[in-house]
């Protein structure tokens, strides 16, 4: 039991308040399970409770009134909403459930921007710990202990795991056991008859159906079990899991169907695909003889179906995965080799060969159940988190906090007009106002841009299945302009759905390049991954061909985020040549006043300096970044003045001669803010962000006209900056670069730690 101070001793009087942070029913997997019986531990010991629920965007949940705040996993407004709820409720102290997957963000880093505003004390249930974490997942944990008071582990492994591989002090964590509810024996013979498993030996298997939980390898092992014990039966409990259905429906049942019917099983395995109750499960546990649990992977610090049927004193099988090594030591279960039905085989028959043997183990294991009763579970945690609010409140006293403000606002994202430029096509070129123009079709060029950004929008917004459509139609664009009698991607095709060319210009391929690189680098999506890689080997092929700068660049950005990704060699040598020719043309000009390739600087200009930077950086070339650098610098010094963002014109360019004043794209701020991101990974200084920033604000209104390009009512983004006003039509390529710099410049102050609304 936890040490209390004296200062909770003396104010013990005084209940908490506290909110739970999770998943939470009708939605359906183990964690949501996990957080309403922690809420019912500590209600049952009097603690008035909270819980903000999380939404996943595949359904919406009709809560019981325990939820008071839902947060929708992809939007971050919900998160820091969520914070100034909690902030404001007179809520003590938090207790967050932590998945990667449960919140929004790569690996879940949504969830740090609600904590880091929170002004009680944090406590965080970790629920997967994993051993060789990529850089962002080491730095969500990391963080997660820097904002939490503690780190609770269902497991030692956990804690152990913590302070080897992410240099967590066990002083910052505490074990505390997933809890069990208090099992009673019941009469389930009405449950047997209607099952047909009466007078039958009987091995199951429950939890939401998923190919890691590896029921073949039980299948596998039957055969031998039913010829020794022909009345043997295994019973497969659950429904498959809900983000396994999205993904790929019901294939890995319906295999394992299969499975049973080649091996001549249909007598001896019953699958029950519904999701079932608590007390659903301890019926099917009361009547089981045997639990298997064949996970295929060992890095799992926690399974409630474990523990439950522990409680239910039933002997249990298992493969040895981190939780079940630890739990069923000592003679509390039997371990099998992942993937070994042989071994498993042996295994079963052994137990049902020997009921002693049976009973031994099972009775070790209640044992230890015992001690993870659900009101002492909730005791352990309300001594914890009353301890934490204790020294929270001796150290506000002494330290008080300062106000904390917002540095940075962005508008929330809107995709409005980017649905209605969208149709089963592709996305349309143009807009007159904000309504699609026909007269001049679509274009390639605006599809590849789409794509990648409909790839940055993946974990972004609530509506998935919404992305996932304008990503399927922007590549299904991208597909039909292969004009496989030349090899080369098509660029204009007009509302007729015809195409205009048999081929596009230099920029179609490297935009095509870029966009499939940075698909097949991070799409969620794995068909969109292997539909993407097919299409850049038609592509990367022609990159050689290029030798105009822009379209080297567009391709050696494609090119780099392929080869970070899949670090395929013969892409590697690509992207040198690349950058070599985007070099050599600036060997002569870099040292001088001029420092550009040719007598008139154009458009998209920034992206030469934002791809030498990033692939410098990916190839370990100091010589290419620092090239970059000077590009850079150098278009910054054209671009700038008085403090705001003055991209070229293209009335006029760029000359020797001067610069033309407008018309102002989106285009270029959406360019310039890339490369100056991507310089700012590199120089570490500020110096660059804040041109970022600058080239951001062009957008909302701090240009040389002082008036908004984007439309907060639509979604939009007006197509440039005239001498006489905004161009107040809204195409393709100008929403499409404001969506992609709200993207980025979002993207970059979370990973700078910077407060954002």
């Amino acid at each position: 039991m936890l040490e209390t101070s004296s200062f909770v001793l003396t104010n013990s009087y005084i209940m908490n308040k506290i909110a739970i942070i999770g998943n939470y029913p009708p939605r359906r997997c183990g964690i949501a399970t996990f957080t309403k019986d922690l809420n019912e531990g500590l209600k049952a010991k009097g603690v008035s409770t909270g819980v903000v629920a999380m939404n996943d965007g595949l359904n919406r949940y009709n809560y019981s009134e325990d939820v008071v705040f839902e947060i929708e996993q992809n939007v971050m407004a919900s998160y820091i909403n969520a914070a100034e709820y909690l902030n404001s409720n007179n809520f003590d102290a938090v207790i967050v459930q932590h998945e990667f997957g449960i919140y929004g963000g790569l690996n879940g880093i949504h969830i740090l921007q609600l904590l880091k505003r929170l002004r009680i004390p944090v406590i965080t249930t970790l629920h997967t710990v994993i051993d060789n974490p990529t850089d962002n997942q080491r730095k969500v944990i990391s963080e997660l202990a820097r904002v939490s008071q503690k780190l609770v582990c269902i497991s030692q492994k956990g804690i152990e795991l913590l302070r080897t591989v992410y240099g967590i002090p066990a002083s910052g964590c505490v074990h505390i056991h997933h809890g069990v509810h208090h099992y009673k024996t019941k009469n389930v013979s009405h449950l047997r008859q209607k099952l047909g498993v009466e007078n039958k030996k009987v091995l199951l298997t429950f939890g939401l159906l998923s190919r890691n939980k590896s029921i073949e390898v039980v299948i596998k092992a039957l055969p031998k079990v039913v010829e020794k014990y022909p009345n043997t039966v295994y019973i497969v409990l659950g429904a498959t899991h809900p983000h396994v259905v999205k993904h790929e429906g019901e294939d890995y049942r319906l295999m394992l169907i299969r499975l049973v019917n080649k091996l001549k099983l249909e007598k001896h395995v019953i699958f029950i695909n519904r999701f079932v109750t608590n007390e659903e499960l301890f019926s099917y546990l009361e009547l089981c003889d045997i639990y298997v649990i064949p996970y295929l992977g060992e890095k799992q610090i926690s399974s409630g179906t474990l523990i439950y049927t522990m409680g239910a004193a039933k002997p249990i099988i298992s493969t040895p995965f981190w939780y079940a090594k630890e739990m069923l030591a000592e003679e509390r279960g039997l371990l099998f080799d992942f993937n070994n039905s042989d071994q498993l085989t042996a295994h079963i028959n052994d137990l049902l060969e020997n009921e002693d043997k049976r009973q031994t183990i099972a009775r070790n294991a209640f044992n230890l159940a015992k001690e993870c009763y659900w009101p002492m579970i909730g005791k352990q945690y309300y001594e914890l988190t009353d301890q934490i609010i204790a020294e929270d409140k001796i150290r506000a006293i002494t330290e008080p906090s300062q106000v904390m403000e917002s540095k940075f606002v962005l508008p929330p994202i809107k995709l409005d007009h980017l649905r209605v430029l969208t149709d089963y096509t592709g996305i349309l070129q143009h807009a007159r106002y904000n309504v699609p123009d026909r007269n001049h079709g679509y274009c390639t060029d605006d599809n590849a841009r789409a794509l990648l950004l409909s790839v940055m929008l993946q974990n972004e917004v609530q509506d998935v299945d919404e992305v996932t459509r304008l990503t399927g139609t922007y590549l299904s664009f991208i597909d039909y302009a292969y004009n496989p009698a030349i090899s080369k991607f098509r660029n204009l095709m007009n509302y007729e759905r015809k195409w205009l060319d048999d081929q596009g210009s230099e920029d179609t391929t490297g935009r095509v390049a870029w966009a499939l690189g940075y698909t097949t680098a991070y799409t969620d999506v794995c068909n969109f991954h292997h539909h993407a890689n097919y299409l850049f080997g038609k592509v990367w092929k022609s990159v050689g061909t290029l030798t105009h700068p822009r379209a080297l660049s567009y391709a050696a950005l494609g090119l780099a985020y392929h080869a970070k990704a899949h670090g395929e060699e013969a892409v590697i040598e690509r992207l040198k040549h690349c950058v070599k020719k985007l070099c050599d043309l600036f060997d002569q000009p870099i040292g001088s006043e001029w420092r550009w390739f040719e007598e008139k600087v154009s458009y998209a200009n920034n992206r030469i300096p934002h791809a030498l930077i990033h692939a410098g950086m990916l190839l370990n070339d100091e010589s290419v970044i620092q090239r970059g650098l000077k590009v850079l610098d150098w278009l910054i010094e054209k671009q700038f003045h008085d403090g705001i963002f003055s991209p070229i014109g293209n009335h006029g360019w760029l000359t020797p001669h001067g610069k033309a004043a407008f018309d102002q794209q989106p285009l270029e701020a959406n360019g310039m803010i890339d490369a100056c991101l991507q310089a700012e990974e590199f120089v570490k200084d500020g110096t660059y962000a804040d041109y970022a920033l600058k080239a951001f604000y062009w957008f909302t209104g701090e240009n040389d006209r002082g008036e908004s390009l984007y439309d907060f009512a639509t979604g939009g983004c007006r197509d440039g900056l005239q001498a006489n006003g905004v161009n107040l039509n809204q195409g393709a390529e100008s929403t499409i670069s404001w969506l992609m710099s709200l993207m980025s410049i979002s993207f970059f102050l979370r990973n700078k730690n910077d407060l954002l609304v």
